[in-house]
């Protein structure tokens, strides 16, 4: 039963097939998970273009194809009007519907909805609402102690606790006026991210990543839940750049894995895990809580093809308190981002599974990346003006990094599309 579980998920997050990811945005869609929609159309656009009402999938099996239609809807959603334009355009040059012309209407009225609150950001609210009120009712506690006690040492304990309970004010009025849709690219720093992955090739799907709990060490109450919820949220929140599993579908085989295990996670175990549940690799890492309530996470990237790991980083805050909390989780989601840049180059040499690329050092390579291995296919125009729009991108696999020089790369072939065959010349983008 494993063996039929991990082939499942293998065939959704590495060389998955364009339905299968057309197939997830659209029930993302149904969820309201506009985001996670926007990179699920990505990917099968990049893989077959154009919107189409009878579209084969296999064999006999036949699907309405709107992939353009609804990223139009998602970017909408999204506040993104100019990308919603673009995208139901070019849905109606393909193939006009009924529904693309009515959201044609609204995108053109110049006004999006106003973003509705993520499942992420709900729980992550009532965790911190949670933990307010349990301190609320240690404080309440503590008064009624207190009052007992003689009245200077009372007077000078209810003070320290009227303060407490003043800055325990602050942050819930803080909570209650923060927006809903808080984690964009729009909070970052400018310059924070060095590269676009809008302008880089995408084939098939992003790296998928699984983000597992990290340890926990310090004073204080565990965070690790909340910096995990906060993380993920980040990294799939960064342009797209990562395709993140949903906690919900991995924690039940993740614990199962793990179960016995005490203290840090390492590598090992993290790839272990990460290949069981179907990702290209597993963040892992772990947190400390200072006595002076200073906040640190370390976090460790592994490959779950090799065990070895593809970046390490760290990321530190002042106070361990919500404001904390968000800034180790966006700094240390930025530092990942930036470590793994998605570059294109060509394959320059092929023997047998032993490929040669033209990417090195110089590109901020590094062994364990995965890149997906492809090249061009037929040209797609617009079918009223003629423009060329699209080059159709044929998969041939994907592999992983095993020795880096200064100007190229050797890699081992790790999946290959059925009949494909690498040849000189060919493209490759990292993954």
């Amino acid at each position: 039963m494993p063996v039929v579980f991990l082939l499942l998920f293998k065939c959704g997050y590495a060389g998955g097939k364009w339905y299968n990811y057309y197939e997830n945005g659209v029930k993302y869609m149904k969820g309201g998970k506009y985001q996670r929609a926007v990179n699920e159309f990505k990917s099968a656009i990049s893989l077959e273009f154009a919107d189409k009402k009878r579209m084969r999938t296999y064999g006999m099996h036949f699907i309405k194809y709107y992939p353009h239609r609804y990223l139009a809807e998602a970017y909408y959603y999204l506040g993104d009007l100019e990308n919603a334009k673009k995208e139901v355009d070019l849905s109606l040059a393909f193939q006009s519907s009924k529904e693309a012309k009515k959201l044609q209407s609204k995108i053109l009225g110049g006004e999006a909805p106003s973003l509705e609150v993520s499942p992420e950001e709900v729980k992550l609210r009532e965790q911190e609402q949670l933990a307010l009120a349990q301190e609320r009712q240690k404080l309440e506690q503590e008064k009624e102690l207190l009052a007992e006690k003689e009245r200077e040492e009372r007077e000078k304990a209810l003070k320290e606790l009227e303060d407490r309970e003043r800055k325990l004010a602050e942050r819930e009025a803080q909570l209650e006026k923060a927006p809903y849709y808080l984690y964009t690219i729009s909070d970052l720093p400018a310059g924070a991210l060095t590269y676009d992955p809008s302008k880089v090739t995408q084939v098939g799907s992003r790296l998928s990543i699984a983000v597992l709990k990290f340890s926990f060490s310090g004073a204080g109450r565990d965070l690790s839940d909340d910096i995990l919820n906060e993380l993920i949220t980040r990294l799939y929140n960064l342009g797209g750049r990562f395709n993140i599993m949903e906690r919900e579908k991995y924690d039940k085989i993740v614990k199962e894995q793990l179960r016995g295990q005490a203290g840090q996670i390492d590598e090992a175990t993290a790839a272990k895990a990460g290949k069981l549940i179907g990702v290209d690799a597993v963040l892992t890492g772990s947190i400390t809580v200072g006595d002076d309530g200073s906040l640190k996470t370390w976090g460790r990237l592994v490959n779950t093809e090799t065990g070895k790991l593809v970046t390490a980083q760290d990321a530190y805050a002042s106070t361990s308190d919500l404001s904390g909390i968000r800034t180790v989780s966006r700094d240390l989601a930025v530092k990942i981002y930036n470590d793994l840049p998605l570059v294109e180059g060509y394959v320059i040499n092929v023997e047998g599974n032993n490929i040669i690329l033209d990417l090195g050092a110089d590109k901020h390579m590094k062994r364990d990346m995965q890149c997906v291995l492809y090249r061009d296919g037929e040209e797609v125009k617009h079918p009223i003006s003629g423009e060329a729009l699209y080059v159709k991108k044929i998969y041939l696999g994907e592999v992983v990094l095993t020795q880096v020089q200064e100007r190229s790369s050797l890699s081992n072939l790790i999946i290959t599309e059925e009949k494909a065959k690498v040849s000189v010349g060919d493209k490759v983008v990292v993954k």
